[in-house]
């Protein structure tokens, strides 16, 4: 069968030679009408189809799993892609968190150091005042007990200056003198009260 399809190939080449190059000269074989001129073989075509059908679908199958790979590596670098970009976002979360947690507790200890020294503040001007308080009442008690001293002692020189005894009275203390001495008192009292001393 194989020699009958080269035959018949050869048939076929020099027909279609001799039709496809008409100025070369005169044929080895006599012109045949179109009309009268063998058809070609269709075996061989027909193999040839399905070996060239097959190739096709061959190749079809291939660029449809090389485009499904592409897709699954685009689909999977996606997404990596977006879970990088999550992870990312939430690092980025996280530190902008830690940050304002950050401010939060320096503003507090800030804020607790201020409410130190004001305190700290607040009880030294109250130790201070009752300090100073209490040096006032000490110069205050003070100037009294000197002021109580020096009335003592000025009422004292005022009323020896006020009242001199007799001199029968200085050795003996006789009702008379006894009298005479209260009755001077009470002069002198009422004269120191009203300020004639």
């Amino acid at each position: 069968m194989d020699d009958q399809d080269q035959d018949q190939d050869k048939v076929w080449s020099d027909t279609v030679r001799r039709e496809t190059k008409p100025e070369q000269g005169e044929s080895p074989h006599p012109a045949v009408h179109p009309a009268l001129r063998p058809a070609p073989p269709r075996v061989h075509a027909g193999r040839s189809a399905g070996r060239n059908a097959r190739i096709q679908l061959g190749v079809i199958i291939a660029l449809a799993v090389a485009g499904l790979v592409l897709v699954w590596i685009v689909g999977v670098t996606f997404v990596q892609w977006r879970a990088q970009q999550a992870a990312q976002e939430t690092l980025r979360l996280n530190q902008e968190a830690q940050r304002q947690a950050q401010a939060q507790v320096e503003q507090m200890e800030r804020e607790a150091l201020t409410r130190k020294a004001q305190l700290e503040a607040e009880q030294q001007r109250q130790e201070e005042k009752r300090i100073k308080v209490f040096a006032e009442e000490q110069r205050a008690a003070e100037a009294a007990r000197r002021a109580e001293v020096e009335t003592a002692d000025r009422r004292e020189k005022a009323w020896a200056r006020f009242y001199r005894p007799p001199p029968h009275c200085e050795s003996s203390a006789t009702m008379e003198c006894t009298n005479r001495y209260i009755r001077a008192k009470r002069v002198f009292d009422e004269k120191w009260a009203r300020g004639e001393l």
